[in-house]
């Protein structure tokens, strides 16, 4: 194991190692990986030492240029991303370094800054629902600056639906329908900012796409409890995990909500969980039992002693909120363990719970109510899944009652 205060360093980083390393133990690095962090600094620290460079030259270019010649001879810490802790303290400290000069964009990367920042301040939509329009508008452009060029003015809602049409050819209707909407809502504000007239923004049509075309996917008690009760030794964080799940599976939250929840968004006295959910409404939740006694017991065993005022938090330092994606692979990996043949994410657990509130006797009413859908169109798709109930509402195939009459016919004597 190596030792932080055995690590020597010489050069113009010298004087901010005893700082560095008092940053690194507050962040909860533990004394090898703090080692480590300091031995890749003390090499940073004699390749500027050599090539005349004092800290504030130490430019984004700079660092990239350091880790070019180090990958030709190390094996570890190869990339400027095994160096965020060193810049973020850097940046915490405010010790400036030489800023780079601004890359050259493209035209459809100036389009897109301007797309994104009508989606945060004029829409104030959530990180995730901007990441995903930008993601769904991006290939466009390239498309279109490949076919006709940077002439925005120009362009043609026609142009939008031989996109959609070509990306049809190889996905779903659904992928295509998430396209539609976001090369929409992008039309529109091209609009809005007077770049095209109203013919080319409102020119997309529908896409033949239906929610109710199949059965929602769920999973049943069966696996939701083999999910509960996978193998947790194997896991780095069984208590945060466990936790987790709980929350996932007794509130039916979304992975992202689950990812933003904080301490101070649990009342332990009431008994209740603000949400912070779709287009920021925040709403109170009910804190089940079982559920509260599961959090309570990672934050006494195994939450990481940290600053972070986030509940769930990721293992190894820096300890910060454990993302998103990691909250789905977790689940994932979980129902991989429990035998489930198709693949288990995070809003799976959030459509089981709705189909259980309906199939033990609830109302759409209830479940609406408990996965704070703002509109009950989003809620009724659940009822399919009664297939016991839906049968009592279908009228008997036309054909069957003649067959039925002619049979009937032929047994009188």
């Amino acid at each position: 194991m190596g030792d932080p205060f055995k690590v020597v360093l010489v050069g113009p980083l010298a004087v901010l190692a005893a700082d560095f390393h008092r940053c690194l133990s507050e962040m909860g690095y533990s004394p090898d990986s703090a080692s480590n962090q300091l031995q890749l600094v003390a090499h940073l620290s004699r390749w500027m030492e050599e090539h005349g460079l004092a800290v504030r030259g130490l430019s984004d270019q700079v660092i990239g240029a350091f880790f070019a010649e180090r990958r030709l001879r190390y094996r570890n810490f190869r990339t400027p991303r095994s160096l965020a802790a060193f810049t973020g303290f850097l940046a915490a400290a405010g010790i400036e370094r030489t800023a780079d000069p601004p890359p050259v964009r493209s035209a459809e990367d100036e389009l897109l800054s301007r797309f994104e920042q009508y989606l945060v301040v004029e829409r104030a939509l959530r990180p995730t629902t901007v990441v995903n329009y930008l993601n769904q508008v991006r290939p466009f452009l390239r498309w279109r600056v490949g076919r006709s060029g940077t002439g925005w003015g120009s362009l043609s809602s026609v142009e939008a639906t031989d996109f959609l049409l070509f990306r049809g050819a190889s996905e779903s209707a659904g992928s295509i329908r998430v396209a539609a909407t976001a090369l929409r809502a992008f039309l529109r504000w091209l609009l809005l900012d007077g770049v095209i007239g109203p013919s080319a923004a409102e020119g997309i049509g529908p896409v033949a796409y239906s929610p109710y075309a199949g059965l929602p996917k769920f999973l049943t008690a069966s696996q939701v409890d083999g999910i509960l009760a996978g193998p947790a030794a194997r896991e780095v964080a069984p208590l945060r995990n466990q936790a987790l799940l709980l929350v996932l599976t007794r509130m039916g939250l979304r992975s992202r909500e689950v990812q933003d929840l904080t301490l101070d968004d649990i009342d332990w006295r009431a008994g209740a969980v603000k949400v912070t959910g779709k287009a920021g409404r925040c709403e109170l939740m009910p804190l089940p039992v079982d559920v509260g006694a599961a959090i309570v017991d990672y934050l006494a065993k195994a939450r990481p002693v940290s600053s972070d005022r986030h509940v769930f938090l990721q293992v190894p330092a820096p300890h910060r909120a454990l993302a998103g994606t990691s909250i789905s692979q977790m689940v994932t990996l979980r129902g991989a363990r429990a035998g489930i043949g198709s693949r288990v994410g995070a809003h799976r657990l959030r459509h089981s719970l709705a189909t259980a509130v309906l199939g033990s006797g609830g109302t759409l009413g209830e479940a609406a109510q408990l996965l704070r859908h703002s509109s009950p169109s989003t809620t009724v798709i659940y009822a399919k899944v009664n297939l016991d109930g839906l049968r009592c509402l279908t009228r008997p195939w036309p054909l069957t009652v003649v067959e039925d009459h002619q049979r009937a016919s032929q047994d009188r004597p």
